[in-house]
């Protein structure tokens, strides 16, 4: 991957082309950066920079001894330009390795979990094949995502020591191809105490080795890395710059695309959830829900609860992922409403939506918005799971309505 390919962070790309032209690139950075934000992509960009041969002045293979004509006849090498390349130039064999996660000087470290290798504890060597499968397919992807590729159980993933111990002896080994040994550690959060097993080999590494730990959450980093790290830090991708993707890769029209960017937050994986379910209306079924929920405790409940049982049957009808859309949005309008609670105001709702948020706004307080939140990211938990849809969705009404009537409430789907 090019750093021309990442969405977005132009000044953070730039700062970074110029550190790898001058040769002053740390050699132990920490990228740290939301979901969905590229984190991830921008090491896989950083790590073939370093390796291109083209960029680096390294000759490629076939342009004869000494970089001179072949005696055999081969064409001589194309001339290189005096002017240093400000990214990989994704054409030598050293980039398109890299671009198929082949580089022998590239290494990766990523959770696992146990199961696949039966001789000893699971190391990251185990799932190469299943790693760059899903690099191919979505190198933004999350943790969850990932695991649930490489398990179908709901086992949480893990960096060993023994994971550790294979870092250690594999940056201590030759480079096979370039000039450096490049270690990419993504979702670091995952070392936790096993990461003092690195704090040398990172703070004192050999020649031309270089460490880039991918971090979501830095509170769950030993403050011993952090401090041997430098941290680049990668805010949420821009609206203006997730929308002109969407453009891009889905037919929409720009209204529509700033819309979904706005919603999802900077995130890419959400945004390609919403732009894959455009055609559910998050927010006509949102309203619809809200308004059956506040009507179906009263005195006359008989035609809500047709309503609410002919919602549950619609929404149970669209599939997992298609809820979890839905939920997330539930969770992102909550958020804005409670912007307006507060007195605020919110830059990303209009229209319709707008007047809607206003209206919920009058039954938020700081109580009814956390008790909402906690539910949804409970149901958000039961959906992945694949619980019965019409259960959760059922039970999630009577509890919405208790929460917006200021009434005790279990979040426990079953209670």
């Amino acid at each position: 991957m090019k750093l021309a390919d990442i969405i977005g962070h132009q000044p953070v790309k730039d700062k970074l082309s110029e550190l790898l032209t001058t040769g002053k690139l740390p050699h132990a950075m920490m990228i740290l950066a939301p979901e969905g934000a590229g984190g991830l992509p921008m090491a896989l960009a950083i790590a073939q920079n370093l390796v291109c041969e083209r960029r680096s002045g390294r000759k490629e293979e076939d342009a004869g001894l000494f970089g001179a004509p072949s005696m055999f006849g081969d064409p001589e090498p194309a001339p290189q330009s005096s002017e240093p390349l400000s990214d990989a130039c994704g054409e030598c064999p050293a980039c398109q390795k890299a671009q198929k996660f082949i580089h022998p000087d590239i290494h990766y470290t990523y959770p696992v979990v146990t199961g696949r290798n039966k001789s000893g504890p699971p190391v990251s060597a185990d799932y190469i094949t299943d790693w760059r499968k899903a690099l191919a397919e979505n190198p933004y992807m999350n943790a969850n995502e990932w695991l649930r590729q490489i398990t179908d159980e709901n086992k949480q993933g893990n960096i060993t020591v023994n994971e550790c111990h294979e870092i250690i002896k594999g940056m201590n080994l030759k480079t096979f191809e370039s000039k450096y040994k490049i270690q990419i550690i993504w979702m670091a959060e995952y070392l936790r105490e096993a990461g003092n097993t690195l704090l040398k080999i990172i703070e004192e590494p050999p020649a031309d080795t270089v460490f880039i730990l991918v971090v979501e959450n830095i509170e769950l980093i030993l403050n011993t890395i952090i401090s041997r790290t430098q941290v680049v830090k990668l805010p949420a991708i821009e609206d203006v710059d997730l929308a002109a993707y969407l453009r891009s890769q889905f037919e929409m029209d720009e209204r529509t695309a700033l819309r979904i960017a706005r919603i999802s937050d900077g995130n890419l994986n959400a945004a390609v959830e919403y732009a894959n379910g455009a055609e559910h209306q998050n927010d006509a079924q949102l309203r619809e829900w809200l308004s059956v929920c506040l009507r179906i405790r009263g005195a006359q409940a008989s035609e809500p609860s047709l309503k609410l049982m002919a919602f549950v049957d619609e929404i149970a009808k669209i599939g997992r992922e298609n809820q979890k859309i839905f939920l997330k949005y539930f969770l992102w309008f909550l958020r804005e409403s409670n912007l307006l609670a507060l007195g605020l105001e919110s830059d990303k709702l209009e229209g319709s939506e707008l007047e809607f948020a206003k209206k919920l706004a009058t039954l938020l307080d700081p109580d009814v918005t956390e008790n909402l939140t906690n539910l949804i990211n409970r149901v958000h938990y039961y959906v992945e799971r694949n619980t019965n849809p019409k259960i959760v969705f059922l039970s999630t009404s009577f509890k919405i309505a208790a929460i917006l009537k200021k009434e005790p409430v279990a979040y426990d789907m079953y209670e």
